[in-house]
Formats: structure tokens, C-alpha cells, sequence
């Protein structure tokens, strides 16, 4: 293991550490969501950086264009630009705490975002959170069908579906940090895209 132990609670404490100084950028639709479902648009302090793939080739508000991924039409993240190394570093975090052979392309970094209630219907299958931090409260809340579940995701990868079935976070206080392992594409999907690519 290169820089964790495979013990959750101290591997979450040394994620928060690698975290903190990393710069992390809440893109245009998080604020967005923010705003519609709480009111109000997040603070500097109040982050959900999306570390991975975007289908937007330019940066907003700036006419910049992203780096490309190898995938065709997809394009990396300015947070994922930013912290490429982050790579092997989620990946031993995934191969030690996340369910076996989990398949996951993005990462949902969030810092103190209570997030209102929405479901994230880009997604693809089941999504895999987990929070850590000096906190109390801060559930997932999950609306199934109308009976909401609450789910405690302290040191504790929790898989649910956030495409299919509305959630949001619970009220909490001090610092709150969690990750949302998902992914938009199929692994069939992605050679796919490589392969159209490399053809034109």
C-alpha cells in the first residue's frame, strides 16, 4: 500500500488530509443545485468538486476547453485536470474499502454540501458513498417510493442508487467531507468510445 493502511477510519482521516489542500472546484450545476433545492449558493467553504469525466468541452464562464480523456466526446474535469495523481489514490481507496469489482470513472467530492434533495440521473447503476470528518449527523437520506431511509455513512461505503431514487443529506455539524464513487459509462461503452476515437 502506497499512502494508505486498509484501516477505514485511518485512511479516511489521511483522505481528508490530501484533500484539504487540493484545489477543488464546485462546478455551475452543483452551485445551481444548491441554490434551487436550499436557496442559497454555496460558500467558498462548501465545495462538491466533480473529479473525472464532463461531456463540456468548455470551461464556464471562460471559453477555455477542458483537456480531452481518451474517450471520444468526454473531456476531463478542471478538478481532475488539477489532481490527476488523485487516480491512485481513489483506486487503492476503491480496491481496499468499496464492494469487489466495483466499477466506478468519477468521484463526487464533497466538502460541508449539505446536498438538497435530487437524484443524479446521468448515473449508471448503483453509486458507492462514504463519509468522514470531525461530525455529527449528516445522513443520507433515500426516498423510496415514498418511505425515506436514512443511512449512516460514517467510515462506512454505502452503496445505493442515486439515479433511480431521490436523496439528499441530512443536517449536521462541524467539518463533513464524502466521496460518491460512480460512473456514466458501461466498461463496454468506454472501449467503445476509444475505439470511435481512434477511427476518426
Amino acid at each position: 500500500m502506497t499512502h494508505l493502511t486498509g484501516e477505514i477510519e485511518i485512511d479516511n482521516e489521511i483522505m481528508a488530509e490530501i484533500l484539504e489542500d487540493r484545489k477543488l472546484y464546485t462546478g455551475t450545476n452543483r452551485k445551481l443545485m444548491m441554490k434551487n433545492g436550499r436557496g442559497y449558493y454555496p460558500s467558498k467553504d462548501q465545495i462538491s468538486a466533480t473529479w473525472g469525466l464532463t461531456r463540456r468541452g468548455r470551461l464556464c464562464p471562460t471559453n477555455e476547453y477542458r483537456d480531452e480523456s481518451p474517450y471520444y466526446g468526454w473531456y476531463y474535469t478542471k478538478t481532475y485536470s488539477d489532481n490527476a495523481d488523485l487516480k491512485e489514490i481513489f483506486q487503492e481507496y476503491s480496491d481496499l474499502h468499496l464492494p469487489k469489482n466495483f466499477f466506478w470513472t468519477q468521484v463526487q467530492i464533497n466538502k460541508n454540501f449539505e446536498t438538497p434533495p435530487h437524484r443524479d440521473a446521468p448515473n449508471q447503476g448503483s453509486s458507492v458513498i462514504v463519509g468522514f470528518g470531525d461530525y455529527s449527523g449528516g445522513k443520507l437520506a433515500i426516498n423510496k417510493n415514498g418511505k425515506v431511509f436514512y443511512k449512516d455513512i460514517k467510515n462506512n461505503p454505502t452503496k445505493f442508487n442515486g439515479a433511480s431514487y431521490t436523496h439528499w443529506t441530512t443536517p449536521y455539524t462541524g467539518i463533513r467531507w464524502s466521496l460518491v464513487f460512480y460512473t456514466h459509462h458501461k466498461k463496454s461503452e468506454l472501449k467503445q468510445l476509444i475505439k470511435k476515437k481512434i477511427i476518426l
